[in-house]
């Protein structure tokens, strides 16, 4: 590793101190600055772009040559001199005439919805009706590649997503996630940006997706502030309260926001064993409720022009009470019912986390070369308590000595600490990036298990008792380099390097188990393309998954007298290799992909026929490899209908460990979301979502097809200050049936998930904004990365 380091720092210092001069100058009109100009350095073998910033300035660098130089404002030439670079020259004021006066009106720079960059896809919010009001969960409903059912998010193709915020990590469970875009402006976003292949940048965790939502810079001298509340009636009730409060003055920008609520839900489980002697029938309810309070503060300081220190804290507690009943009924082959098994568990629990990250940015140039440094800490703890018993029957009769039931006290601590850096350094002909971060992580899960007799008195339980230890440190570097070859092709490589060290205990059974690799993550993208409406790219990446805290503990977790759950502390790092293909015409994007997983780690179900017990392991059981094709479109078939569909198509072949059969199969569906303006004032708009499951073949399951619609309506009133939401979602109460295949023996699922609700919600934001000169808005607007 330490000749790794030595390798890129050589490689690096070449271009550092590459001989290069700097072109500056600032744009005026009648005196006045006049920003987000588009600026042209070129010649034969060289054109650089760029567009002045907000006080009309800009800086080139460029290597010693003859250069064409030009001012384009709306794509007419307004300005143009022969520039010989034998030095670094400032051109100073220069003094251009347009038709247009930006004192007087706001421009408004037509964006593209839509775009297809070299390692990402871009969804421009502005320029969507998803951002007349709503919420950032509104705006993620509406972005191409992107399903969000039922508070999931999802990016097609994708196993997982990790949502990144102004491009730094969340830390939030999906719920807490849900509960803070939620109180988040869709207003207040600027681009979706969705990354289905991660450049060697981000962390190789995880063959998952990265959605990261920009938010638009917040206006100089100004605040603003948004609450909201919203019910939501199912078969429980449901309320979430939300505000926020942003400054910006002088040196400082400080972001404060709050969520609280009570979320509720009922849930019906119903599963199915089918055995070559037998059936069992078990049929079981959630009834859960969750009290949470979660809050963000973060606080930036310009020290400099050039360098910005920052700091945020976040948390999120929460208490939640789950009743759990379950009937489970034994059946011959006749389908008759020869014993039955009555039960309840309830269980109480909390949990609390926060998180505190403290980052510096310094500017080492106005061209974008830049150093930033984040330390973050995380704790999370989760304590539990979980009681269950149990009554068998016969002919209605309770069986004697049937009676199990027993109690659990868990508690899972967690403990992150984390540094990196990243230094970007944009030179004439290739952009590079790298870095290097540490990561220390600590879990400690406490299970203390007792048994109950008839008359529950406890007695504690050695065997189902444990305190598992794990530490994981993780040391990465990355390198990262991009360049354009003319106007129409552009490549971006990179190479991130991880090194792993675990080391995991089990009191009860005194054993420690260790491992330590060191594993290479490439990246590759290449785009072509043909004009400003279609391109064609394609692009590799090697992933990393590596089994969560869980997983790893040993001990059994009780559900019932004949269910388990088990960890397994042997679990090695699944890899995965993913390949794709991607074409932009107009207002379609094509996706074909292809995925090669080794050593997946999944909860395999264990099943013996003989006592009937299933036991849920965790395990690296599967091998897997899929293709597939997406393909997103985006239309306006009238000035007040917009639509954003999603087709997806894939098959799938894997080999699991606990079978001897191959599974094979295909999948597909349809996802749909429509926006309907229906007033000139675009103040009320209605907006339909539909999704198709048409059935799924992943691993050893299969999934029937169903559908769900949502409904929802939207009225922004008192000059789009106030905004009223009223929301049906699942109109037609889908139901999802899986079924999976053990050996030869199948069991099914088909679960009936709370998700039939009405919702109606109101929002009001206000503020002060005291600036006098009013911006336009371009394709390259100023943005920050913030926490």
């Amino acid at each position: 590793m330490k000749t790794f380091i030595q390798l890129i720092i050589l490689f690096n210092s070449s271009f550092l101190f590459a001989q290069s001069y700097t072109l500056t100058g600032e744009v005026m009109e009648q005196n006045k600055a006049l920003p987000y100009v588009d600026i042209t350095l070129s010649n034969q073998d060289t054109i650089i772009n760029l567009t002045t910033d907000e006080f009309g300035k800009f800086a080139i660098e460029a290597k010693k040559n003859t250069y064409k130089f030009e001012i384009n404002y709306f794509e007419e030439i307004v300005f143009q001199k022969d520039i010989q670079l034998n030095n670094s020259i400032d051109l100073g004021k220069i003094e251009i005439k347009t038709s247009t006066n930006l004192k007087e009106v706001v421009v408004g720079a037509e964006k593209k919805i839509m775009e297809r960059k070299i390692d990402r896809f871009v969804f421009n919010v502005e320029n969507s009706t998803s951002a007349a009001g709503g919420t950032a969960m509104d705006v993620l409903r509406v972005t191409p590649g992107l399903n969000v059912t039922n508070d999931n998010i999802a990016v097609s193709g994708k196993n997982s997503v990790m949502v990144l915020i102004d491009d730094k990590p969340t830390y939030m469970s999906q719920t807490d996630l849900v509960n803070y875009l939620e109180s988040m402006s869709a207003s207040d976003i600027s681009k979706i940006e969705v990354i289905t292949t991660p450049p060697a940048k981000y962390e190789a965790e995880g063959n998952s997706g990265i959605v990261n939502i920009v938010t638009k810079k917040i206006k100089n001298n100004s605040w603003n502030s948004t609450v909201g509340a919203s019910y939501t009636r199912s078969k429980r009730n449901t309320e979430r309260y939300n505000a926020a409060y942003n400054l910006q003055k002088d040196k400082w920008t400080i972001q404060t926001s709050l969520n609280a609520g009570d979320r509720r839900f009922l849930r019906t489980w119903n599963n199915e064993l089918f055995f070559s002697d037998a059936r069992r029938h078990n049929i079981s309810y959630t009834d859960y409720i969750n009290k949470y309070l979660g809050g963000r503060f973060s606080v930036d300081y310009k020290l400099t022009d050039k360098w910005t220190i920052g700091s945020k804290f976040s948390f999120n507690n929460s208490k939640y009470n789950s009743e759990n009943p379950q009937e489970m009924f034994f059946k011959n082959l006749a389908n008759e019912v020869y014993q039955t098994n009555k039960g309840n568990s309830f269980e109480n629990g909390k949990t609390n986390q926060s998180l505190v990250n403290l980052y510096s940015e310094f500017a080492l140039d106005s061209l974008g070369k830049k150093i930033s440094f984040d330390a973050d800490y995380a704790n999370y703890s989760s304590p539990m308590n979980r009681t269950y018993a149990t009554n068998s029957y016969k002919n209605d009769q309770l069986i004697e000595d049937s009676f199990f039931g027993g109690k659990s006290n868990l508690n899972n601590r967690i403990e992150n600490f984390s540094s990196k850096i990243d230094v970007e350094l944009p030179l004439t002909n290739f952009n590079w990036s790298f870095g290097a971060k540490f990561s220390q992580s600590k879990s400690n899960n406490l299970v203390e298990a007792y048994k109950a007799d008839e008359n529950y008195n406890y007695t504690f339980d050695e065997n189902l008792s444990n305190l598992f230890k794990y530490k994981e440190n993780n040391e990465a570097i990355y390198l990262n380099g991009s360049k354009k070859f003319g106007e129409k092709w552009q490549m971006q490589a990179g190479l991130r390097l991880e090194a792993t060290q675990t080391e995991g205990f089990s009191r009860e059974n005194n054993q420690t188990n260790k491992t330590d690799y060191i594993k290479l993550f490439p990246s590759f993208y290449l785009l072509h393309t043909f004009d400003k409406n279609k391109s064609l790219g394609i692009n590799y990446s090697r992933r990393i998954n590596r089994p969560n805290y869980e997983s790893l503990n040993p001990f059994r977790m009780i559900q019932n007298e004949y269910v388990y759950n088990e960890g397994n502390p042997f679990l090695k790092p699944a890899f995965t290799h993913n390949l794709e293909l991607t074409f932009t015409y107009k207002k379609f994007d094509t996706r074909l992909y292809y995925s090669s997983l080794r050593d997946g780690v999944n909860q395999a179900s264990i099943i013996d026929e003989n006592t009937k017990h299933n036991t849920f392991v965790w395990m690296n059981f599967v091998d897997s490899d899929s293709f597939g094709l997406s393909q997103n479109m985006t239309i306006n078939p009238t000035k007040w209908w917009s639509s954003v569909t999603t087709f997806e198509v894939s098959y799938s072949s894997s080999n699991v460990a606990i079978s001897s059969k191959r599974f094979k199969g295909w999948s597909s569906s349809l996802f749909s979301t429509n926006d309907f303006t229906l007033n000139q004032q675009k103040t009320m708009f209605i907006n339909l979502i539909y999704f198709q499951n048409f059935g799924e073949t992943f691993q050893n399951y299969k999934l029937k097809p169903y559908a769900r619609f949502n409904l929802s309506f939207k009225y922004l009133m008192l000059d789009k200050k106030l905004e009223l939401s009223l929301n049906a979602t699942d109109i037609f109460k889908a139901q999802e049936y899986l079924s999976q295949n053990n050996n030869g023996i199948v069991q099914t699922f088909a679960n009936v998930w709370d998700s039939q609700s009405i919702r109606i919600g109101l929002n009001y934001k206000f503020g002060s904004n005291k600036l006098s000169v009013k911006n336009r808005e371009t394709g390259n607007q100023d943005e920050v990365n913030r926490m």
